[in-house]
């Protein structure tokens, strides 16, 4: 199989290596996938992913901040079609939570991100995901504010306190048995528990 614009520029190649190795890592584990199955999910050589990413460490970092970037730009994609800065926790919650399948393997790849980089002496995880998560949740809250939708006097504390209970709701969510039927219910909850901690005024 070859991805789409495997054959571009150097970039190309690059981000398509990057969205294949999501696919397969979110599916099997960033530990347990071997950097051949990620050539194959890419249509290249295992020497062209090398080249690239020269190590494994590499590659599940680089493809870490791929997934965080690819899910920060989808939300904003969806604020700016909403363009109502007092729907913009909902917007988000609804971005985030998108569905039950593609919630959990990102989730999954998400946590072996955090494994991977926290067990990684080469790796600073808050210098990578801190300004992708906690900044875009600090934006909204921010805009939020200003337009007379929330009170808020800290939006660096409240996008703190945000993105700890979607993480937490979406850790507990994972462990329950029958997950595809209470994605719903868990997103309901969060969202409510988002709401509270930042007073959204109705």
């Amino acid at each position: 199989m070859t991805s789409p614009g495997i054959e571009g520029t150097g970039l190309e190649r690059r981000s398509a290596i990057l969205r294949a190795a999501y696919r397969v890592m979110s599916r099997e584990g960033a530990q347990r996938t071997p950097l051949a199955k990620v050539a194959e999910e890419a249509g290249v050589s295992k020497a062209l992913l090398l080249y690239h990413f020269e190590r494994k460490d590499a590659l599940v970092v680089a493809a870490f901040e791929w997934a965080l970037n690819a899910t920060a730009d989808r939300i904003r994609r969806k604020l700016a079609e909403r363009s109502d800065p007092f729907a913009a926790i909902d917007t988000v919650i609804d971005a985030v939570w998108i569905g039950p399948v593609a919630n959990r393997d990102y989730f999954r790849f998400y946590l072996d991100g955090v494994d991977h980089l926290t067990h990684s002496p080469s790796s600073e995880m808050g210098a990578i995901s801190r300004p992708i998560i906690n900044g875009l949740y600090r934006e909204v809250i921010g805009a939020a504010r200003d337009a007379g939708g929330l009170v808020v006097d800290d939006p660096e504390a409240a996008a703190n306190t945000m993105r700890a209970i979607i993480e937490g709701f979406f850790l507990q969510w994972l462990q329950t048995d029958d997950w595809q039927t209470n994605h719903a219910a868990y997103r309901e909850q969060c969202r409510s528990a988002v709401k509270a901690s930042i007073q959204v005024l109705t």
